[in-house]
């Protein structure tokens, strides 16, 4: 059985905000508003007048913290005592995961409202879970991707350019992570049709990212703004859209839920974690220098972590690096789909190993700057070269 799970309308447009009424008018007239301060911030001179012009009564609730089940319910409760009959989310990925959990569990529709374009959390029919201490609890799948999704493309372009950067390292996890399960699940279809999105995403991104990242253009009117987060909240939402139930192993996904368990990550995103996955999964594929000196140059340009330390980890890189390992949890049987092994041995010594990298690719474009050595540089991934990831049956 295939399943389909999209959006019903997704509206990517320059101060679509302001007129946003007509359209959500169309979904409710009794309105709980779910925001992060700062987003509310961006969006209250365009959304709310928008709402008063159609006579839409709304209720804003900020929301701070983490999406947790007893979040859910408080949010959930409040819509039942206001009685109101749609929800906003407003914000980045936790405020709109808490706003569809909230929809879902109330039985209204959703509107999702993304202020950054950092995940494609607007899109996608899932909540990310977390504790009260910031660490991954697991994911709560949704019925039903959001009933419409405004993109106001100002906005988005106005956002800390940070967020864009770790939407875009989000977004070039998915083809890599995706496309290693091919060689043991090449019949499922669905997997060869996310394979495929996602590698539109990554050529979108590979022309466009760091251009849009480092221009200073707030307005978002550039076709090449536009494709960037499309990709980001789009085609990596359609990744995951379409599903047969089949196995895949999500490696970066879940090096960032395990990353999540150790207190010092906490500053970093969700994109900037799973962007140090992807590159332990490349060493763990036992991918050539070449090939590592490219994806490093790009997520180093992005201000994307290639070290531990980047991702807040100073101290005992050895024992972070054990614990991030045992910490990974793929699911059961999906281990087998890959042509290297993931055993928890390998995966620390890949985490280590990139970081090693990952510092030496550093002092050497510090280097390059002075005197244009990339001794450091080569000599790592010459160690790395001769390390055996051999295929392996793992528990994880």
């Amino acid at each position: 059985m295939i399943t389909v799970k999209a959006p019903a309308v997704y509206v990517h447009e320059a101060n679509i905000l302001e007129q946003s009424g007509s359209r959500i008018a169309q979904l409710g007239q009794h309105v709980l508003i779910i925001a992060g301060e700062t987003a509310l911030e961006a969006v209250k001179p365009y959304l709310l007048p928008s709402l008063e012009e159609h006579k839409i009564k709304f209720h804003v609730q900020l929301f701070h913290g983490e999406v947790t089940t007893g979040q859910i319910d408080t949010f959930t409760q409040q819509a039942f005592d206001l009685d109101v009959d749609l929800i906003i989310g407003v914000g980045g990925g936790k405020v709109l995961d808490l706003s569809k959990a909230v929809a879902e569990q109330a039985q209204l529709p959703i509107v999702t409202v993304p202020t950054i374009a950092a995940t494609c959390a607007a899109w996608s029919a899932l909540t990310v879970l977390y504790d009260e201490q910031g660490q991954s609890a697991g994911y709560r799948p949704l019925r039903r991707s959001p009933n419409l999704v405004l993109a106001d493309s100002h906005i988005l372009a106005s956002a800390p350019r940070r967020y864009l950067a770790a939407g875009i390292g989000d977004t070039l996890v998915k083809w890599h992570e995706f496309a290693v399960n091919l060689s043991g699940n090449a019949t499922s279809l669905t997997l060869r049709n996310s394979v495929s999105t996602a590698k539109l995403a990554l050529d979108i991104l590979e022309a466009h990212a760091i251009d849009v990242y480092e221009s200073t253009d707030t307005t978002g009117s550039t076709p090449q703004f536009r494709d960037v987060a499309d990709a980001i909240i789009v085609l990596a939402g359609l990744v995951g859209s379409i599903s047969d139930g089949s196995l895949h192993a999500a490696i970066a996904h879940g090096l960032h839920d395990s990353l999540t368990k150790l207190p010092e990550t906490h500053a970093s995103l969700h994109g900037e974690k799973v962007a140090f996955g992807l590159f332990t999964q490349w060493i763990l594929e036992g991918k050539a220098g070449d090939e590592l000196h490219e994806l490093l140059t790009l997520l180093h340009k992005l201000n994307l972590p290639i070290t531990l330390a980047e991702l807040g980890i100073q101290q005992q890189p050895q024992e972070a690096a054990a614990r991030i390992a045992t910490g990974l949890q793929l699911r059961e049987g999906s281990a087998a789909h890959l042509s290297f092994g993931v055993s928890t041995a390998q995966v620390t010594e890949a985490i280590l190993q990139a970081d090693r990298i990952g510092q030496a690719f550093i002092e050497s474009s510090n280097s390059i700057e002075s005197n244009g050595s990339i001794t450091k540089f080569t000599e790592s991934v010459e160690s790395n070269e001769n390390n055996s990831y051999t295929k392996e049956v793992s528990s994880l």
